[in-house]
C-alpha cells in the first residue's frame, strides 16, 4: 500500500476546508486537502445565500454582545459560550481576509447591503455574488488554495477510517475511486470539515455527499460527540416541484404561509412574529400542521416579489428556470433536513479530545446549541475553519508514522445492495427521528437500525469497476448508519423537548439543561448527560 506524509491532512474542501487549509499553509505548512466528490463542491456552494457578519458596514447598534445574546438565545441553553464568543469576535477579522483575498461584498449603492434574518435581533447578513455568496466565499478560498504551492488537492477520494498511534491520530486510510486503490496519508495533525448529515433523510436541502462522514470517523477514533439530537431542519423547503424539491427559501420571513384550508397558520402559533420565527418554532408549526392533517403548505410571496426580486434574485431566477413563477402562484413547501447542530465535540481551536484530530464546520458540535441562527453556517465554517487550520499547523505529532492497516475487500456476494440499505435508513430517519418524536418511535428506530447494521455485514457488490457506485453506497452506508446510531441515543436520552428536538410525550423543557454525549468504548456506544455549563470545552 501507498503511503504519502504531509504536515497537515484536511478531508472535505467545503468552506471550512479551504479556510483550514489556507490557514494552515500561512503557517509555512504542506497542506493535503481531500474531497470525495470535487474540490470546492460542498453544501456552502448549494445552500449558502448570506453570511451573518460584522464589519464596517454593521448596524450602528450592533456589536459582539448583541450577536453573542441572540445566538445563545437562539441556542436554547446548549450553545457553549467560548465557541459563540469565538465566533462574534473573529468574524470580522476573517471577513477582512477574505475581502482581501477577492471577495467582493453585494452593495446597494455606496453601502453594503445589509439584510435581517429571523432570529437576529438586528440587521447583520450580507451577501456575495448576487445572493450566492457560499460559492462567492468558495471561489475566493479556492482561487487562494490553488495558488499556494503548498497545498495539493486530491478529489474523487473517500476516507474509510482515521490512523491512530498511541491514542493520536496520525493521518488516515484513503481510497481512490478513480482507481479503487487504497492509500495511507501519515500527517502531524488532521482535520475533519466533511460538512452535515442531511442525507440521512430522503427531503434535505445538502449535497448527495453529506453523508455524515465526518462524525462517523472522528466517533471510530476515539473522540466525543455532543447533542447529536439536535438536527435542524429548515422549515420553509421546497416539496414541490421535484426539480427544485429541498431548495430552501430564505424569504419565508416575510411571504406568508398557509394550510390546505386556506389558514395563515402561524397566527396560532407565534402570532407577535408570525413567519419570521425561529426555525426551530417553525418548523415544529409546519410539521403539526401536517401530521394534523392541514397539509399540503404553501408560501405565497406575490405581495412582496419585488423585494425577493431585489434580495434574492438567484432563488428567484433558479425558481423561473424550473417553470415555477413565484410572481404568481404558491409554492408547496416543508420541513427538510438542513443541518446538524450537533456534532463533535471542540474546543475553541477545534481541537477534540483525542490529539492530532480537529474538526471545523458543521461537522463540529456545541456552537449553535438547540438551534442555528439563520446565516451562521458561512460565519462558523470561516472562523473555526481558520482556528483549525492555525492550531493544526502548530501541533507536533509525537506518535510512531509506521502504522498498519488492512484495506476493506470489496469482493462481497451477499443478498443486501447497499444503496438500499441506505434508502432503508433514510426512510426509518424520516418515520422516526424528524421535527416531531416519540418514545415509541424513538425505541423502533434503535431496534431496526439495529437490523440494518446486520445488513451491512452481507452485502452484495456488483460493481467493482473505477467510479463503482456499489462502493461509494457500501463505504457511505456505513458512515450513515454510524452517524445515525447516536442521533438515535442521544434523542431518546433526551426526555425533554428543548431547540430542534420535539419529544411529543415530553412536550415541555426540564429545569436542568444537560448535553447529551456519546462515545465509543469497547466497541459499544456509550451516551452521558453532563450538565451544560455554556463555557466548557
Amino acid at each position: 500500500m501507498n503511503t504519502i506524509h504531509t504536515d497537515v491532512l484536511v478531508v472535505g474542501s467545503g468552506t471550512a476546508g479551504l479556510a483550514a487549509a489556507a490557514y494552515a499553509a500561512q503557517e509555512d505548512k504542506q497542506v493535503l486537502v481531500l474531497d470525495k466528490g470535487a474540490l470546492g463542491r460542498s453544501g456552502s456552494s448549494t445552500g449558502a445565500v448570506q453570511i451573518a457578519s460584522l464589519g464596517d458596514w454593521s448596524h450602528e447598534q450592533d456589536g459582539p454582545e448583541s450577536y453573542l445574546s441572540d445566538i445563545e438565545k437562539s441556542g436554547r441553553g446548549l450553545s457553549n459560550s467560548l465557541l459563540a464568543q469565538t465566533l462574534v469576535n473573529d468574524i470580522e477579522h476573517r471577513l477582512e481576509d477574505l475581502i482581501e483575498w477577492g471577495l467582493k461584498l453585494d452593495r446597494h449603492g455606496d453601502q453594503v447591503a445589509l439584510s435581517h434574518t429571523s432570529g437576529h435581533t438586528l440587521p447583520r447578513s450580507i451577501s456575495a455574488k448576487k445572493g450566492k455568496t457560499g460559492l462567492g466565499l468558495l471561489h475566493t478560498l479556492r482561487k487562494k488554495v490553488t495558488k499556494d504551492e503548498r497545498i495539493t488537492t486530491w478529489s474523487d477520494v473517500i476516507t474509510t477510517q482515521l490512523l491512530k498511534s498511541n491514542d493520536q491520530v496520525v493521518g488516515a486510510l484513503v481510497l481512490d475511486l478513480t482507481t479503487n486503490r487504497f492509500y495511507k496519508i501519515i500527517s502531524q495533525a488532521t482535520i475533519l470539515a466533511t460538512g452535515g448529515a442531511g442525507q440521512l433523510y430522503p427531503i434535505t436541502s445538502n449535497p448527495v455527499q453529506s453523508t455524515g462522514d465526518g462524525y462517523a470517523l472522528a466517533l471510530r477514533a476515539g473522540a466525543t460527540l455532543i447533542d447529536m439530537e439536535q438536527v435542524q431542519f429548515y422549515p420553509v423547503s421546497v416539496i414541490s416541484p421535484a426539480s427544485i424539491a429541498g431548495l430552501c427559501i430564505s424569504f419565508y420571513h416575510y411571504s406568508k404561509l398557509f394550510n390546505n384550508q386556506g389558514e395563515r397558520f402561524m397566527q396560532n402559533y407565534a402570532p407577535e412574529t408570525l413567519e419570521d420565527a425561529t426555525r426551530d418554532t417553525l418548523a415544529l408549526a409546519m410539521a403539526t400542521e401536517i401530521a394534523e392533517g392541514r397539509g399540503p403548505l404553501w408560501l405565497d410571496a406575490t405581495d412582496v416579489i419585488d423585494q425577493v426580486k431585489k434580495e434574492f434574485p438567484h432563488e428567484y431566477q433558479l425558481c423561473r428556470d424550473r417553470d415555477f413563477d413565484l410572481e404568481n402562484d404558491r409554492i408547496q413547501v416543508g420541513p427538510a433536513a438542513h443541518f446538524m447542530m450537533g456534532g463533535v465535540h471542540i474546543d475553541e481551536h477545534g481541537q477534540t479530545d483525542v490529539p492530532g484530530l480537529l474538526v471545523a464546520g458543521e461537522t463540529a458540535g456545541g456552537l449553535h446549541g438547540g438551534n442555528r441562527l439563520g446565516n451562521n453556517a458561512l460565519s462558523e465554517c470561516l472562523v473555526f475553519g481558520a482556528r483549525a487550520g492555525q492550531r493544526a499547523a502548530h501541533y507536533v505529532s509525537q506518535a510512531e508514522s509506521d502504522v498498519r492497516v488492512t484495506s476493506v475487500n470489496f469482493n462481497q456476494q451477499g443478498k443486501h445492495r447497499p444503496f438500499q440499505i441506505k434508502k432503508q435508513l433514510q426512510e426509518l430517519m424520516m418515520d422516526y427521528l424528524g421535527v416531531i418524536r416519540t418514545d415509541c418511535g424513538l425505541q423502533s428506530a434503535f431496534d431496526q437500525i439495529k437490523d440494518l447494521q446486520k445488513q451491512l455485514d452481507d452485502v452484495l457488490i456488483t460493481n467493482q469497476d473505477v467510479y463503482s457506485r456499489d462502493i461509494l453506497d457500501y463505504i457511505e452506508a456505513k458512515h450513515m448508519m454510524t452517524t445515525a446510531e447516536p442521533i438515535i441515543l442521544s434523542a431518546i436520552n433526551r426526555k425533554e423537548s428543548r431547540g430542534a428536538h420535539f419529544n411529543a410525550d415530553h412536550p415541555e423543557a426540564n429545569r436542568s439543561v444537560f448535553h447529551n454525549k456519546v462515545h465509543l468504548k469497547n466497541n459499544q456506544l456509550n451516551v452521558l448527560q453532563k450538565e451544560a455549563d455554556n463555557g466548557e470545552t
